[in-house]
């Protein structure tokens, strides 16, 4: 059971407005939530990813079952000019590999009065810094709910009992906060910086070493298999685990603590799992859908690795740590890939912390 916000909390909520970037699985799951509320919500898609739209728009409705139930309609929306009007919080649910795109097209408006918080944001803010001039800039390491949506109808399997986030620069304006607070129906627990965040997305433990170690499974079947279940024997886990201690090992480099991955996943549905393979095995949030790529051309695959395991290995090396299994696992998904392994320091350097050492990044997230 989610925790009970006050009633002052649960007015500011009917009064909250937000403009919801993209209309995929999250997108869709947290308008849903927002109107559900009694908020407003506005979702937007990009004219070339408007797939979900039309379809809400076919159906009259936004569906919703699972954790949440009922028909919502929220204000639906190509235009990103519109999109900034009616709201000042935007929230951004999009693939990371959309989020550079993104961080050019709002960096053409003025975001003066606007607040940006990026779902799963997978380093965002340090990506963005340099090109976005928003009143606050935020990412959380993971989505609020597990939820996938088909054509106009979003399944909401599990709800986060808490909601990390950091943001780019101490937040000191109380109006902010609270806003922020009411934008999620769980408490929201901070992060001591950026990087902090960053090191904590831990899709990247749980998505391409599965997937990649069923790549002849997802290719066969086109993923139809419990991805959860099925995929992650008790071999698999074993590399996801070594993942997880590499990531930790480089995030006490830098000073910061961060849980394993299985504690994460207990804190976020009340679980009691002692290992990674009796949360595969047991999660009734990841096992009502097979949930498994169809291809490897998936966002397993194509976000997790290059934007969250590559900046992982990147900052292991600032650190005097080369993440042997990372590594392996970024090799092999190259591969897959069909694509070339990643220049030297090309994470880095989108990040703008290309040439720090790391007490040089560590100044760096720190002075933002």
């Amino acid at each position: 059971m989610l925790p009970v916000k006050s009633s002052r909390m649960r007015d500011m909520a009917s009064e909250i407005a937000v403009s919801i970037i993209g209309a995929g699985h999250c997108g869709c799951a947290i308008a849903a939530d927002v109107l559900c509320r009694g908020g407003k919500a506005l979702l937007y898609a990009h004219p070339d990813h408007s797939a979900a739209l039309h379809a809400i728009l076919r159906q009259g409705y936004l569906g919703v079952s699972g954790k949440m139930c009922g028909r919502f309609m929220p204000v639906l929306c190509n235009d990103l000019s519109e999109a900034l009007r009616f709201s000042d919080y935007l929230v951004l649910a999009l693939p990371s590999f959309a989020h550079d795109e993104m961080i050019a097209a709002l960096a053409a408006h003025d975001l003066a009065r606007h607040v940006v918080v990026c779902i799963a944001g997978n380093f965002f803010c340090l990506a963005a810094r340099r090109s976005l001039r928003a009143r606050a800039i935020l990412e959380t390491s993971s989505a609020p709910y597990a939820s996938r949506v088909v054509g106009a109808e979003v399944k909401v399997m599990g709800i986060k009992s808490q909601l990390h986030i950091a943001s780019l620069a101490p937040i000191s304006d109380q109006g902010t906060l609270q806003a922020l607070a009411c934008l999620f129906p769980m408490p929201l627990r901070w992060y001591r910086n950026v990087l902090e965040a960053g090191l904590s997305c831990i899709n990247a433990v749980l998505h391409p070493v599965p997937a990649l170690l069923n790549t002849g499974w997802i290719e066969s079947t086109a993923g139809d298999f419990h991805f959860y279940r099925q995929g992650m024997s008790a071999s698999v886990v074993r590399v996801m685990q070594a993942i997880d201690q590499e990531r930790m090992r480089i995030a006490s480099r830098y000073g910061l603590s961060v849980r394993s991955a299985v504690d994460m996943m207990n804190a976020y549905y009340g679980g009691r799992f002692a290992s990674l393979c009796d949360f595969a095995r047991e999660s009734a949030e990841h096992n009502q859908e097979k949930m498994a790529p169809s291809s490897m051309r998936h966002r397993f695959i194509e976000q997790d690795v290059p934007l969250v395991l590559v900046p992982w290995h990147e900052l292991g090396l600032k650190a005097g740590i080369d993440a042997l299994t990372m590594r392996a696992i970024i090799q092999i998904a190259s591969i897959v890939r069909r694509q070339p392994p990643p220049a030297e320091g090309v994470a880095l350097r989108r990040l703008g912390l290309a040439g720090l050492d790391r007490r040089g990044i560590l100044a760096a997230v720190a002075a933002v």
